[in-house]
Order: C-alpha cells, then sequence, then structure tokens
C-alpha cells in the first residue's frame, strides 16, 4: 500500500520518502493532491487543459521557482502537477492515453532523483 507525504504531495511505496527523506508518512485521504507527473512547461499546460475538460482539479509547482523560469524562459522550466488523490486513477489513465503509457515511466524516473 502507497503512503502519502504531505512535504511532496507525493505517494510512496516505502517508509522512507524517497525525496524529502520524511519519515511521518500516512495513509492518503480523498482530498490529498498527489503528485502525477513532472514535465516541462507546455506539456503541463496541455495536460492541465486535458484534466479541466474531463472534471479533474489539477494544481502546479515549477521545479525551479518563477523566478528562475521568468529569466530562463519558460522552455527550461519543468511542473510537477497535482491532482487529488480520489482522481488519480483516472488521471493517469488519461496522461497514459495521451502520451502513450509514459506516466508509471516519468515517475520511476522522477523517484529515483533525490533533490
Amino acid at each position: 500500500m502507497s503512503l502519502y507525504c504531505e512535504n511532496c504531495m507525493k505517494l510512496v511505496d516505502t517508509a522512507i520518502c524517497p525525496r524529502c527523506r520524511n519519515r511521518k508518512l500516512r495513509a492518503p485521504q480523498p482530498g490529498d493532491f498527489c503528485q502525477i507527473a513532472e514535465v516541462p512547461y507546455i506539456q503541463a499546460e496541455m495536460l492541465k487543459e486535458l484534466y479541466a475538460d474531463n472534471g479533474i482539479p489539477c494544481t502546479e509547482r515549477s521545479v525551479l521557482g518563477a523566478g528562475l523560469v521568468a529569466e530562463l524562459g519558460v522552455n527550461v522550466g519543468r511542473v510537477r502537477l497535482y491532482v487529488p488523490f480520489d482522481r488519480l486513477a483516472p488521471a493517469k489513465e488519461l496522461y497514459d492515453a495521451y502520451f502513450c503509457g509514459a506516466a508509471d515511466a516519468a515517475e520511476r524516473e522522477y523517484d529515483s532523483d533525490p533533490e
């Protein structure tokens, strides 16, 4: 069973969050926003529109920070997208349909990269 890290807003399959090393993980609640993807800014905009069209609330956080993205440009910016836990399954289905099954591969790639 996956546990929820409140710091990273991420589901993890370990007792310690691989990103922030938080040990205070808990069972996810229906309204908890969970990270679904980390994608380039342009793809994030497309996904947010796709989720909105399908009634899935979505929020984002810039990986680099707004100031750095403003300085370097949106082409280098990456965004983490979050959807409510109770909407995670349909959001992953849409992501997989849009990116041809890349959701799990992308999540594994960024799980292995500590910040």
